[in-house]
């Protein structure tokens, strides 16, 4: 750390000392000089004005259509997407820039969170997970795509073979969760029952 510092105060030195003799030998010239450095550091300053304003106005205006709330459960209704009802509460600390998710704390069985995702331009897909209190640590979820407007559905549960042996006889763990996918029929028999 002394090393640093006296290796500084030497750079500092001799940096004020070559600008003192330019200074003494031409003054008009060192003075032009410091007008063209000002320049360009005023040019940086002004681009990296800038670029800070891009970045914000990107963090805060993008995406550009961000409006499906509470007000767009009329077009959720359209569509068959599950609506967004009193009980479900906007959560901004779990919530991102393209990300907006809505939860219930208190539901033990049925729809119980909403995610909302977005592309630059307009909400991407909606994902509205469900659960059962009969079925413990079992989850649902159907996923609305608004680019082809389509669903998807799947199901979420805890994994009764914890190891398994692979093909070449090595001993392998397995997730502690399988994610698969289900079709309607099988999801809509899991949040009925």
């Amino acid at each position: 750390m002394e090393y640093t510092l006296i290796l500084l105060a030497i750079f500092i030195v001799a940096i004020s000392r070559a600008y003192y003799l330019d200074y003494k030998s031409d003054k008009e010239e060192f003075k032009f000089s410091l007008k063209k450095v000002g320049k360009k550091v005023l040019e940086y300053c002004f681009i990296l004005l800038i670029i800070i304003g891009i970045k914000s106005a990107y963090t805060y205006f993008i995406p550009l259509n961000k409006t499906h709330g509470v007000e767009y459960n009329s077009e959720r209704l359209k569509l068959g997407i599950p609506q967004i009802s009193g009980n479900l509460k906007y959560i901004p600390e779990w919530s991102e820039q393209f990300e907006l998710v809505w939860y219930n704390e208190n539901s033990k069985n049925g729809h119980f969170k909403k995610i909302v995702e977005y592309g630059v331009l307009n909400a991407k897909s909606e994902t509205d997970y469900y659960k059962n209190e009969n079925k413990k640590d079992i989850y649902v979820w159907s996923e609305y795509d608004f680019t082809d407007n389509s669903f998807a559905y799947f199901m979420e549960k805890p994994n009764d073979k914890v190891a398994s042996v692979s093909e070449n006889g090595q001993l392998k763990i397995e997730k502690p969760r399988i994610e698969q996918k289900i079709n309607k029929s099988e999801f809509e028999k899991f949040i009925n029952e």
